[in-house]
């Protein structure tokens, strides 16, 4: 071999370059090779669009030792055989986040080497709870404070409920008035033993023991207290909390005040102060009146489709007239709500029903003036088409349609809607209550939204001005806006609309068993079967369709048997009531019963059968007659028995015919705050004994109903007054059918004892008792003012009582009591309240037997 020769050193550089970049070109060789044979099995990022639309071949899940995979999958909408979508991945991971079992939840893409993804989950689960301790507790028992919590040992860790768990363990404190309390979970433990430990500082009892008021110009620190509920402690009266969210609620009320008085600007924040031993509390209001504005103006817009648009239904100028607010008007939030409620009235009344009015507030300059804005979508007039009742399976139809004014082909009224829900509501016959008006189903053709019809309202509102500049000087107004409202009407599209009325049934059948006691008749037990939704044509085909409640229901009918047996005063007797006697609007009742009384010194024996036969007119008026058979009879007199009562022992029977005439207008029916009841009747007692006279009864009653206040959680302040007046003449009535009062019905004085009293004794020997024996004349007048204290269970009352009873019309013998009280209203013992009155006669006559403790208390078992 021939001996090379030696390279020179440029030619040993550039060897040297020859070689490295073979070496190069040979590494990226194999990179490449090694890549190409990688390409098909790798990872992706959820939202690399490679994955987009590719298969998914396969679901794994990772990481899983205490919960199983079937439970994991189950949550999964992604499975093998979608396409893949990173949404859907996504969506995964947070349902399996809101399984509260795992700490991390991770996924994970990789296309398979055939183009497919497998899609892995990978999952970390939460530790497991242990045990669960409190510590540092002493108000609040260990087992209250775990009730609170919603983990429990052997389940897994969830930050969220545990954070719930703190926050429900501090709202228990502040509760009780510990406003510093502080609760921390120990989490080294928890980490380390997986035993969780709440630990808890619960800081002395802070009171309220001063409210103040700062920047409060215009309203006194009175006016403004009276607004919140937050109270100063007073020892064994109120207890001082402070509550946090109280005092959110307090600030927005003063908010509110502020604002029904025109204060538009008004800004309310508060400030707790804490004394220096954590004991006591200042509460500061601080208030920013701002300006108190006035209205300048009111500007109605009309809305379209596309835009402003005059109105149709209603000018300009009527729009205005029907406000509560007019120019120059304090700007209250008050006045507006109420303007607004007048205009979509003003609109229900003629169909449109989906009117849309929006309120808008100018400011207008430097002055505290603004403007209104009302922005009115008129929509279409609603012709009622078809009233359909669903859900009534065992009701008949009728029962509810003719609670339901509606009738189709007539222009709709919206607000009959609302009022046709209460009214079915007010029956007590049905859990769910809902009128819903369906969409069109037929459209009158002309012209709402037509150039026509534009341009023939804009004519009309600039003929309005010189219309009744040229209206007779008798009646400025007179012709005109009915004139232009039978142009506008014309132009009104109309459209029917069926409604449908949607009731869901309550069990209306009870078999009751309780007690009751009170001041007026002792201890009693009562054993009752009652239905307020019976129909006595519906006889049972079956016993099992009598017991199972299908049987003498559905017609609206009210029946109620009952049996009472007491220590003082037994009952026994039914009540059925037709609302509807055949098919009409006079209702047909009859309620017979057997009572025995025991008096001091005698006992009571009485059986009624009567027959009342009435009418209502309207909403709150009803007329009616009534007559009754009577038997009466006295026993088991003492010898210092009231000598007149003894003279009407009888057994005496007489017949009764009378007439009476309601009005009742109130929001609720049994704990009214807004409204008034009056009655007046009279009835004929005709004897039918020779031991007794036939005489004559007017009486006569009105109570009112006024709301003082109302706060953010409806409960409301109300004021009862009420009055009523009796006479009794034409006869000498026996005395057990003359009027006394006393007891519940005349609070501070023993039952029945506001009476004239007796002239002598059963035994002439005996002096004269002091017994009522009744008057021909009653005349009440009283007013009780209750407050809720907690929620709506539980109201206090003050409550003045007054009137007399005597034998001839006038106001001698007065008598005056006040007194204080509570009421507990719970609803599974039925609406009325148990009542519970303290009263001291204030003006009382000499002979007069009082009472200072009262109540009455029903209890169902």
């Amino acid at each position: 071999m021939p001996e090379r020769e030696p390279m020179t050193p440029t030619e040993g550089r550039d060897a040297a370059a020859g070689r490295a970049l073979r070496f190069a070109r040979a590494a990226t060789a194999a990179i490449a090779i090694l890549a190409s044979a990688t390409a098909f099995a790798q990872s992706a990022s959820l939202d690399d669009e490679a994955l987009a639309d590719r298969p998914i071949s396969k679901v794994v899940v990772r990481g899983l030792a205490r919960v199983t995979e079937r439970e994991v999958l189950n949550n999964l909408r992604v499975t093998a055989g979608q396409p893949f979508e990173a949404k859907a991945v996504r969506g995964d991971v947070a349902t399996l986040y809101r399984l509260g079992q795992f700490d991390t939840v991770d996924a994970v893409a990789t296309i398979q080497p055939d183009g497919s993804v497998e899609l892995a989950f990978v999952l970390v689960e939460q530790p497991i709870l242990k045990d669960l301790q409190v510590v540092g507790n002493k108000l609040i028992s260990d087992q209250e404070l775990r009730k609170a919590v919603p983990l429990f040992a052997g389940g897994p860790r969830d930050d969220f409920l545990l954070e719930q768990a703190v926050s429900r363990i501090k709202d228990l404190y502040r509760k009780r008035g510990h406003y510093l309390a502080e609760v921390t979970v120990d989490e080294t433990r928890l980490k380390e033993t997986g035993i969780l430990i709440l630990r808890i500082v619960e800081g002395p009892r802070v009171k309220v023991k001063e409210i103040a008021f700062v920047g409060n110009a215009s309203c006194t620190a009175d006016e403004l207290s009276s607004e919140i509920e937050t109270r100063s402690a007073v020892p064994l009266f109120v207890k001082g909390e402070l509550d946090e969210e109280r005092l959110v609620d307090d600030v927005a009320a003063i908010d509110k005040y502020y604002k029904d008085r025109g204060f538009v600007d008004v800004r309310v924040d508060r400030r707790v102060e804490i004394s220096p031993d954590s004991k006591e509390a200042k509460v500061v209001f601080i208030v920013s009146e701002g300006r108190r504005y006035r209205l300048r103006a009111v500007v109605v817009e009309g809305l379209g489709a596309e835009g402003p648009k005059p109105l149709v239904v209603f000018s300009d100028r009527q729009i205005r007239d029907l406000l509560a607010i007019h120019p120059g008007d304090l700007f209250t939030r008050q006045k507006i709500d109420k303007s607004i409620a007048s205009v979509r009235d003003a609109y229900l009344l003629l169909g449109h029903i989906e009117v849309e009015i929006i309120d808008r507030t100018v400011r207008v300059g430097d002055e505290a003036e603004v403007d209104l804005v009302l922005r009115i979508r008129e929509n279409r007039r609603t012709i009622a088409g078809l009233v359909t009742i669903q859900g009534n399976f065992l009701t008949k139809d009728k029962v509810v349609r003719r609670l339901v004014r509606i009738q189709p082909g007539r222009v709709l009224d919206g607000r009959e809607v609302e009022v046709a829900e209460e009214r079915i509501r007010g029956t007590q016959l049905f859990n769910e209550v809902r009128i819903t008006v369906q969409r069109p189903v037929a459209a009158e053709q002309d012209a709402l939204d037509t150039p026509e019809a534009t341009r023939t309202a804009a004519q009309a509102d600039a003929a309005a001005p010189q219309a009744d500049a040229a209206a007779p000087p008798a009646d400025p107004a007179a012709g005109t806006d009915a004139a232009t409202a039978q142009q506008r009407t014309a132009l009104v599209r109309s459209e029917v609309r069926d409604l449908l009325v949607e009731v869901k049934e309550r069990n209306t059948g009870s078999v009751n068993f309780g007690l009751g006691l009170g001041t007026d008749s002792g201890i009693f037990g009562e054993f009752s079967v009652a239905q307020r939704n019976f129909d006595i044509a519906d006889a049972p085909e079956s016993a099992d369709e009598l017991i199972a409640g299908r049987a003498f229901r559905g017609a609206g009918q009210q029946f109620r048997m009952s049996i009472a047996p007491g220590s003082e005063v037994s009952n026994f007797g039914f009540d059925f009531t037709e609302p509807h006697m055949l098919e009409t609007d006079y209702s047909f009742r009859v309620a017979p019963f057997f009572r025995h009384r025991i008096y001091p010194d005698y006992e009571e024996d009485r059986a009624t059968a009567p027959i009342t036969v009435s009418r209502r007119l309207g909403d709150f008026w009803s007329v009616g007659v009534n007559t009754s058979a009577q038997w009466v009879e006295l026993t088991d007199f003492e010898p210092d028995s009231a000598i007149e009562v003894f003279d009407d022992r009888g057994p005496s029977t007489y017949a009764t015919l009378g007439f009476f005439v309601k009005r009742v207008d109130v929001d609720r029916p049994f704990r009214p705050s807004r409204g008034a009841s009056a009655e007046l009747s009279a009835t004929q007692y005709t004897s039918l004994s020779s031991d007794v006279d036939s005489f004559s009864l007017v009486r006569g009653g009105y109570t009112q109903f006024l709301t003082v206040s109302e706060d953010f959680l409806g409960r409301r302040s109300t004021l009862k007054l009420s009055t009523e007046a009796a006479h009794i003449f034409g006869g000498d009535a026996p005395t057990y059918e003359r009027l006394y009062l006393g007891g519940r019905s005349f609070r501070g004085f023993e039952f029945r004892t506001v009476s004239p009293k007796s002239q002598g004794a059963v035994d002439p020997t005996l002096p004269a008792p002091n017994d009522p024996i009744g008057g021909d004349w009653l005349f009440f007048a009283g007013a009780q003012f209750e407050q809720p204290i907690l929620q709506n269970s539980f109201s206090g009352v003050l409550f003045v009582d007054s009137g007399t009873v005597t034998d001839g019309v006038g106001f001698d013998d007065y008598r005056v009591s006040a007194g204080f009280g509570i009421r507990l209203y719970i609803p599974m013992f039925g609406p009325a309240p148990l009542a519970f009155d303290f009263a001291i006669p204030l003006v009382k006559q000499d002979e007069d037997e009082t009472q200072t403790f009262s109540f009455s208390a029903e209890i169902p078992f």
